[in-house]
């Protein structure tokens, strides 16, 4: 019984991570021709640290239903290493 509990929760973990947006480099971007655009995001919040932007357009790539992203952070000048950042979707 046991076994069993623990397999359906992997599985049920393994399903959901599946459909998360997958992260794609400038290079991949660029040869993005047999998927369709869905445009551009933003997010207006200050962020410390890379990987807080990261997550934070990742997690709306996938509320757009997005199966790639290309993120651009972008470090605004005097404002202590905070950035902004926005993302390319893709279908």
């Amino acid at each position: 019984m046991k076994t069993t509990v623990l397999a359906f929760v992997a599985a049920l973990l393994l399903s959901s991570n599946a459909t998360a947006a997958i992260k794609i480099d400038g290079r991949q971007a660029q040869n993005m021709d047999d998927v369709m655009s869905l445009g551009v995001i933003y997010i207006n919040h200050n962020f410390a640290t890379e990987q807080e932007a990261e997550v934070a357009i990742q997690d709306d790539a996938d509320q757009h239903n997005a199966k790639y992203y290309h993120s651009i952070l972008m470090r605004e000048p005097g404002s202590n290493g905070n950035m902004r950042v926005s993302a390319d979707i893709y279908r």
